[in-house]
């Protein structure tokens, strides 16, 4: 889940750069020392702001964290060699061990950025950083408000419902069929892994897995049809191929579900169609109603299941 991030980082002032230059080079022997401050301060590829949201688009919100309702800033130090090389990563001052860990974890992604180096009198030298994360749970548009299912168990291994092939016959009773396409994170890069989301019958509360990316199929939008029990479910997470999303509405209200996640309903007896499912953005997944374009390419398989008279339960 995508947190709120604040990314300070100090700037060299012009009387700090005018002591830099009446003073000799260092030596090669001091190329690997530290400095705090510098000639020329080490660039991130793209500057500041895509700094800001390489770590914020893998940021996650301990749930033990939302559900104890903790906001704070975890600083994190690093530095970045003359080689353009993140090393010495850790929490220079923390706040409690999940905040600590989920800040570390972001900030270990930079080993694998090339910067372009600070200098010292136009010599590469290491830099150090000290960043301050800020974890924000509800703090306007872009913060995210805690919820009921933030304290949901979840088992460790969960069967994925049947797929429903174009061979299985009525509906069981007390059952709907729901059908969509999504559109994957990684798109032809995805290794033939599956994909999954979560979802959450609001009424028992259970936890369903549902397949909607199959193993071994590359395209970026794929085809998925599940029976389910009929009720109201809101969507969880969503597993992708090299880790997963809380799927929550970014949204500054009391955190009732209908505030903070998205829900659609199953209808017994239906074909409920629930749109694409677009998660090829990091944190902002989206869900749109594209029926005539699918039924193009899924009418061919699931001939006897009559598309026309579906319902629309696109995620709101």
């Amino acid at each position: 889940m995508r947190c709120i991030l604040f990314l300070a980082i100090c700037l060299l002032g012009s009387t700090l750069i005018s002591w830099a230059q009446t003073h000799a080079a260092p030596s090669d022997s001091s190329r690997n020392k530290p400095y705090r401050y510098e000639e020329t301060m080490p660039v991130f590829p793209g500057g500041p702001s895509a700094l800001l949201k390489f770590l914020s688009d893998s940021m996650r919100y301990p749930k033990s964290a939302l559900r104890d309702q903790v906001q704070d800033k975890v600083f994190i130090s690093f530095l970045v060699n003359p080689e353009g090389r993140t090393t010495d990563i850790q929490v220079k001052q923390g706040v409690r061990a999940d905040l600590d860990a989920e800040a570390l974890r972001v900030a270990k992604r930079l080993t694998q950025v090339q910067w372009q180096p600070g200098t010292q009198n136009r010599k590469p030298v290491t830099v150090s950083y000290t960043v301050p994360l800020t974890f924000s749970i509800n703090n306007g548009p872009g913060g995210f408000t805690a919820d009921s299912l933030d304290q949901l168990p979840v088992p460790t291994f969960l069967l994925p419902v049947a797929t429903w092939t174009a061979s299985r016959g009525p509906l069981p009773a007390g059952k709907g069929l729901i059908y969509g396409s999504c559109i994957q994170r990684l798109g032809f890069s995805s290794g033939g892994l599956p994909q999954h989301v979560l979802l959450v019958d609001l009424a028992t509360p259970k936890v369903l897995r549902v397949i909607v990316k199959p193993t071994m199929k590359s395209r970026k939008e794929n085809e998925f049809c599940v029976a389910l029990p009929a009720g109201t479910y809101a969507l969880y997470q969503y597993y992708y191929s090299y880790g997963n999303d809380e799927l929550r509405k970014p949204s500054n209200q009391i955190g009732t579900i209908a505030a903070t996640r998205y829900v659609f309903t199953v209808q017994a007896g239906q074909l409920n169609y629930v749109g694409t499912w677009d998660f090829s953005t990091p944190q902002q997944p989206s869900f749109r109603p594209d029926e005539t374009a699918l039924q193009k390419r899924i009418n061919p398989t699931y001939r006897k299941l009559g598309f026309a008279d579906a319902v629309l339960s696109v995620p709101k």
